[in-house]
């Protein structure tokens, strides 16, 4: 007898499932996009908060003052970024919501890119719309989005995420040499510089592309490396200039070389640890020793690392996404490690994995169906697991969010999560306290960072100028002073110190701090008015005289009358 054939799909059939796949490859990524954006619309209402975010944008003259291709700010040079910061600056000046709401565009872009990206790497549906999903909603990347400071993360890595569509575009043309595709992907990659220096990274990363489609690394493949690695050059040397005309190059060598290699090996383990379970998560976490001693988790963490990393590769045949999952995260995060320090301290920080926990975000998604071909019946047990996270995620991102709605309440999450951070938390909730004229609890918090770290001056400043408007005017000058010591030309402080002087009656002194101050800015009207004040009571009618003329001279170019 015989067999009957199964029935063959018809050709109107398969086109049809074409056609059905290919319309959810168009609109699935924009409904990932929307759920990203509709995530951080929670956000909208929130503040901004006292770590750097005035510094960033309305204190940057870059955005306040349209100098976006002159000077530095924060120690970078970022003028895509500041063009951002200048486009909510533009449409509500120092309100916060249209920072927050520019962000959140930025990012869920950055879903659609990256759904793009893992479909040109030839992923399914499926797995790319899982990594999308992930980088949408994990709790890691509310620091880069929620916080306006650090709009430059989602920034770089919109056009980073460009300059692997488009490269990845290229290698699909062998044929056609360095075409359009080629020099977009270059053009994106300088922009991403233009927005944040960390974007250097990215020629390491087209590298582990070309591994990932397996192409040979002949001469071609590496010449087409060359100009991409010339403009990490450019802005590598670019940056170390700028962080040292910050004076962020100057901190003390507390950490030698072995203790660098323990922080390295330790931090990429605990960035790990918080992607897979991001718990107990804070905008600071220190590295911090136990009378002068690495604790077991820092010593064991070199041998944990190259364990790891010698297994990926030992099964690299057998689970090749594992090893180029790892090298990916690698590739995007290494300039972040602490192998020195570039700023105002030791920092590890959640937005350093924006772009390299997609490395990781890929190995998960592709377990139901590596599962499906090795062990089926675990299969679904994957699918659990992925949905679990997807849900987990998403309501701690929610709360995460929440956390970010103003100074206080991120930092008092900080302090319990993490600690005072060598007392710079209470100095920046001390700084909000004061913009919250609540002068007690500022100085008290001043008081506390300084009893944890008496090298932080700026809260000498601060508590200082609060003190002043106190009345505690002994105090303020011994405060101010201790500043100016290290910060001889600050005008504000000078001024600040001069008007304590005088309510002492110490006019000689105010008089000195006022003519110093006249010295740095003699656009300063204020202070002539209150050194003219000084002379009077000291007898100097005639120079009072003349302090007053210089005064009304002084605002009549500043356009000031009356």
């Amino acid at each position: 007898m015989a067999k009957k054939s199964a029935p063959q799909p018809k050709k109107s059939d398969k086109q049809a499932s074409i056609s059905i796949s290919d319309s959810t490859e168009k609109w699935l990524p924009w409904a990932l996009a929307v759920v990203a954006f509709a995530l951080y619309s929670t956000g909208f209402g929130n503040q901004m908060v006292g770590m750097d975010d005035h510094t960033a944008t309305v204190d940057n003259p870059a955005v306040k003052d349209f100098l976006i291709f002159s000077g530095f700010n924060l120690g970078m040079y970022a003028p895509l970024t500041w063009i951002g910061y200048q486009i909510a600056y533009i449409l509500g000046k120092d309100s916060a919501n249209y920072y927050h709401i520019i962000s959140a565009i930025v990012h869920a872009v950055n879903v659609v890119l990256v759904f793009r990206v893992f479909q040109k790497l030839d992923f399914n549906l499926s797995v790319s719309a899982i990594v999308a999903l992930f980088f949408a909603i994990h709790p890691l990347n509310v620091e880069a989005v929620a916080w306006i400071a650090g709009f430059s993360t989602p920034l770089f890595s919109m056009f980073c995420l460009l300059a692997m569509n488009y490269y990845l575009r290229h290698t699909k043309d062998e044929k056609g040499g360095y075409g359009k595709n080629y020099w977009l992907a270059l053009t994106m990659f300088l922009l991403a510089c233009l927005a944040k220096s960390a974007a250097v990274t990215l020629p390491i990363t087209l590298l582990v592309l070309d591994l990932w489609k397996k192409r040979s690394f002949s001469q071609k493949v590496l010449l087409e490396k060359v100009p991409f690695f010339l403009i990490s050059l450019l802005f590598g040397v670019l940056t170390l200039y700028s962080r040292q005309h910050a004076g962020q190059l100057d901190q003390p060598a507390d950490f030698n070389l072995l203790d660098r290699g323990l922080m390295v090996c330790h931090t990429i383990l605990f960035y790990w640890k918080k992607l897979l379970a991001p718990t107990g998560l804070s905008i600071w976490y220190p590295f911090e020793k136990t009378n002068g001693a690495w604790s077991w988790d820092y010593l064991a963490s070199p041998v944990i690392l190259l364990g790891i990393l010698f297994a990926a590769w030992r099964t690299r045949r057998a689970m090749p996404l594992l090893w180029i999952g790892i090298l990916f995260y690698l590739s995007n995060i290494v300039l972040s490690l602490p192998w020195s320090t570039f700023g105002t301290f030791e920092l590890r920080s959640d937005r350093y994995n924006y772009l390299a926990g997609l490395g990781i975000f890929v190995v998960l998604a592709s377990l139901p169906d590596y599962l499906k071909e090795k062990r089926a019946a675990w299969s679904g047990a994957a699918w659990a697991l992925i949905l679990g996270l997807t849900f987990i995620w998403l309501v701690t991102s929610a709360l995460r969010i929440r956390d970010w709605k103003d100074t206080t309440t991120l930092i008092n999450k900080a302090i319990t999560a993490t600690g005072d951070n060598f007392g710079k938390a209470y100095l920046w909730r001390g700084m909000a306290y004061g913009k919250a004229s609540d002068a007690q609890k500022a100085v008290k918090d001043f008081s506390m960072a300084l009893q944890k770290n008496p090298e932080l001056y700026q809260a000498y400043k601060f508590r200082g100028n609060v003190l002043g408007m106190l009345k505690n005017y002994e105090e303020s000058v011994a405060d101010l002073t201790k500043f100016l010591e290290h910060y001889p030309t600050e005008v504000p402080e000078l001024y600040n110190r001069g008007l304590s002087y005088a309510n002492l009656e110490r006019n000689q002194e105010a008089i000195a701090d006022f003519s110093r101050a006249i010295e740095l800015d003699t656009t300063f009207a204020r202070v002539y008015r209150a050194r003219g004040n000084c002379y009077l009571k000291v007898g100097e009618t005639e120079k009072e005289m003349r302090i007053w003329r210089n005064m009304r001279a002084c605002r009549n170019r500043l356009g000031e009358h009356g």
